[in-house]
């Protein structure tokens, strides 16, 4: 519980930092890190951590070390690193009647569409009304909805939408569930 008290308190200082600056695009290479799973729910989000300079793992032989506890002072790192983070688009997904999902708010910095959400049998997806290629998604889950309160979202670009994937604290899917999603980049 400890570990993942520690990385919602990083992701949430994160998404603050987010807000307040500019980081450009944003493109996948090769992975870096030989103890994280690409199946890991984090795959994207340890990726993006190394591609932009935050972090490059604990150690010189290609480790994340998932499994270590953050410092106060590495933390303070990466926040610092995070620095310039433009956020072009954000919708907030709250659940309607029957448990539809629909979108309670959002921006949109690329163009004037609309963004739209739908609900599949395990995952939630986006459309923002834009190419999101080059652009990096992150969620969070909205802590006033108490069925998922505890639990994390798991997010895949596929170029033209997104889609979100709430787990409970068990690992299994979960849904309906009520979150936000910013999408950032370029």
């Amino acid at each position: 519980m400890k570990k993942r008290t520690i990385f919602l308190i990083i992701t949430a200082f994160i998404l603050t930092s987010i807000v307040a600056g500019s980081l450009g695009a944003i493109t996948v290479l090769a992975w870096p890190f030989s103890d994280v799973s690409s199946s890991s729910i984090f795959y994207n989000d340890i990726h993006w951590l190394d591609f932009n300079g935050i972090t490059h793992g604990c150690d010189l032989s290609g480790h994340f070390c998932p499994g270590d506890v953050v410092t106060r002072e590495q933390m303070a790192a990466f926040l610092h690193r995070t620095a310039g983070v433009t956020v072009v688009a954000g919708v907030h997904i709250l659940r309607g009647a029957g448990d539809a999902p629909y979108i309670y708010d959002y921006f949109n910095n690329v163009n004037s569409n609309t963004p739209s959400v739908t609900r599949g049998s395990q995952w939630y997806t986006i459309d923002f009304g834009f190419d999101v290629t080059n652009r990096y998604p992150q969620c969070s889950i909205d802590g006033d909805y108490t069925d998922t309160r505890n639990a994390i979202c798991s997010v895949f670009n596929f170029g033209d939408k997104i889609q979100v994937y709430i787990w409970d604290a068990d690992g299994g899917y979960t849904q309906p569930a009520e979150f936000y999603l910013l999408l950032f980049g370029n």
